[in-house]
Parts: structure tokens; C-alpha cells; sequence
């Protein structure tokens, strides 16, 4: 599969390894991983999605969409990664590395997260080869022996499983198995069926009849996360509404929790993955669409979806209770500059 010509800038002709040389000292289920192309990946992420339990089926296409492969390639095997940082315009955390379990967070299979590492990391250092399986078919058997070792339903397991096998493959098993997991957030719902319940919303009670005030939840593990937005009010003018300062958890949240600098599409800082209540948004115009697809925030399954997974904030206007989560990074994964000229609001 090719890449998009400003990451395949960084993969080709620049001195970079190849993926031989770079899987030379991998397991042996290591150096399958590195075989696949970012296809591959999707087709087994669009077989496994049936699979996954309702409280994460978008949380796992959301933390598919935050960590891609192809920003982990071409912060891997460019000659000068502090250059790629530069020209990619990467600002925030994108090195999934420094970041490997506060990146499942907001999966309700982080509960389980510990166990899954350790599931993976022993999964990779098995000597037998890979076979014909497929990727889809390795992350089911996985998260089906893990279920029964647990005693838990095997939906409540296979998004989080999914994401573990993507770490190993980005970060590698050393640095998978060494990383020690970060105490979870007091508030955590203990059973998928209570996420459920929680994003659902308030009903008819979150409609205040004058003032048509609505919920955004920006970290479901703390109940003080989330700020107002009015009715048709975009969720990037009505974070910077919020009075609250966020600047020292991230310094990009300049003014209320989601990152903002133009409020027009143009910067991409307020990139957003939305978990619940998509259906109280504004649908994705063809303007949104063409800006995702400039930052390469999202892959193209996503696109084709009136309401889908990743947004950017200041294009998605609230007419409900929502639901989302703020990814550590943005930049310009496959634009030719900051600000497509061609593009304007539709």
C-alpha cells in the first residue's frame, strides 16, 4: 500500500531503515507485525469492529485514528526525527512511547489493560510462526484466550487486545512489556453496561427549555470534566467558554479543554474523537471531510460517514449531550501546507 506523498517525503530516498533491517532482532511475531502495511491493518480492524462490545467499538476506532501507523513510520525511519516534528507541523505528544497507557484511557477496556500487556507481550515471544493466519484471526485468538483466563465476555476484550497488538508493533516488546501502568482515575465506571447508561445522556432532562444548555464530557474518569455548549453552538466555541485553566495538563488547551488556534478548520488543532452522542452533532460537511483528509486525521472508512468517529471540534455544532476525548498531538500528516488555499467554508 502506498504512502501519502508528504509521509512517504520522510520513508524514501532520506537514509531511512527498511522494514528488514528494522525487524532484524524482532520475535518472531514481531517481524509479522512488520510486514503489514497500514491496509492491512484497516481490513483486520473492519473485520474485528463486529467483534468488539458497544461500550468500545468507537473507542478503539478513535485510538486507531490518534495513533497511525504512518506517523509512527515516519517518525521511525526518517535520519532526523526532530526535522519530520518540524515539517509534519507535529505539535503536542505524538510519541506514543512516552504515552503507552495514558493513550487507552479512555477505553473501557483499560480496565483490563495490565492483564492485556502482559497477554501480548507473552503472545509475541511464542516460537511458533505466524502461519497464514490473518491479523484479525491472531487479535481473536488472543483476546478469546484472555476472556477465558478472565472469566469475561470476549467483546469486552478484543478492542483493547487490538490496540496491545498495535502498541507492540509501534513501540516494540521491551518498551511494551517495561511500562507500568498509571493508576486508574477514581470515578471510572465499573461495568460496560454503566458507560452505556452514562452516554446516553440526560434525555429530554439536558434540554433546559430557555437556555438550551447541553453536556460536553471531554474525560468520562472525572466527573468535573466537561463544559456547556448552547444549542447549534460549535464544541470548540463553547470549550473556550469554559473559564477553567488547562494550559499546565497541555499547554496547546490555550482556552478551555479542547485545543484551538483559528477556529476555522485551517490549524487543526481542535481535532477531537467523539464517543458517544454523534448523533447530537451537526453532520460532517464536505468542507470537515476535505480538512481531515488534509490533516490526515482520520482513515478513509471515516469519510464516508455522516457522523464519524473523528471531528474537528470548531466544524461540529451541538444539539445534544456529547462525549469525546482530546487526542496529545495534531500536525499535517499529508497536506502540502499549513492551509490548503483551495479550501473555504461551505
Amino acid at each position: 500500500m502506498g504512502y501519502p506523498q508528504r509521509i512517504a517525503h520522510f520513508l524514501v530516498g532520506r537514509g531511512g531503515r527498511n522494514s528488514e533491517n528494522m525487524a532484524a532482532d524482532k520475535t518472531v511475531f514481531e517481524t509479522y507485525l512488520h510486514r503489514l502495511d497500514e491496509g492491512d491493518w484497516a481490513e483486520a480492524l473492519d473485520r474485528i469492529l463486529p467483534r468488539i462490545h458497544p461500550a468500545d467499538s468507537r473507542a478503539t476506532r478513535i485510538w486507531f485514528a490518534f495513533w497511525p501507523l504512518k506517523l509512527r513510520l515516519a517518525l521511525d525511519r526518517a535520519p532526523d526525527p526532530a526535522q519530520v516534528l518540524k515539517e509534519l507541523q507535529l505539535d503536542g505528544k505524538p510519541r506514543l512511547e512516552e504515552q503507552i497507557d495514558a493513550s487507552v484511557a479512555f477505553l473501557f477496556g483499560s480496565n483490563y489493560w495490565p492483564e492485556v500487556k502482559q497477554a501480548v507481550a507473552a503472545y509475541a515471544e511464542e516460537s511458533s510462526d505466524p502461519g497464514e493466519a490473518g491479523l484479525d484471526a491472531h487479535i481473536l485468538k488472543l483476546a478469546g484466550r484472555l476472556a477465558g483466563r478472565l472469566q469475561v465476555e470476549q467483546p469486552l476484550l478484543t478492542g483493547i487486545v487490538a490496540v496491545g497488538v498495535m502498541v507492540l508493533r509501534q513501540v516494540g516488546l521491551s518498551s511494551l512489556a517495561a511500562c507500568a501502568r498509571e493508576p486508574s482515575p477514581n470515578g471510572r465506571p465499573k461495568s460496560a453496561a454503566e458507560v452505556l447508561k452514562l452516554r446516553k445522556g440526560r434525555g429530554w432532562k439536558s434540554l433546559i427549555w430557555k437556555s438550551k444548555k447541553y453536556r460536553v464530557t471531554f474525560d468520562e474518569s472525572i466527573p468535573e470534566s466537561c463544559y456547556e455548549a448552547l444549542d447549534g453552538q460549535d464544541l470548540s466555541m463553547a470549550s473556550g467558554n469554559d473559564p477553567r485553566d488547562f494550559r499546565e495538563s497541555d499547554p496547546r488547551r490555550v482556552a478551555g479543554p479542547v485545543p484551538v488556534q483559528c477556529r476555522s478548520g485551517a490549524c487543526g488543532y481542535c481535532w477531537i474523537g467523539v464517543l458517544a452522542g454523534e448523533q447530537n452533532l451537526s453532520e460532517m460537511t464536505a468542507f470537515e471531510r476535505r480538512r481531515l483528509e488534509y490533516f490526515g486525521y482520520a482513515p478513509p472508512a471515516e469519510f464516508a460517514l455522516k457522523h464519524p468517529a473523528v471531528r474537528l471540534a470548531c466544524q461540529s455544532k451541538c444539539y445534544g449531550d456529547v462525549s469525546i476525548v482530546v487526542p496529545p498531538w495534531n500536525g499535517v500528516l499529508e497536506g502540502r501546507s499549513p492551509v490548503a488555499s483551495s479550501d473555504g467554508g461551505d
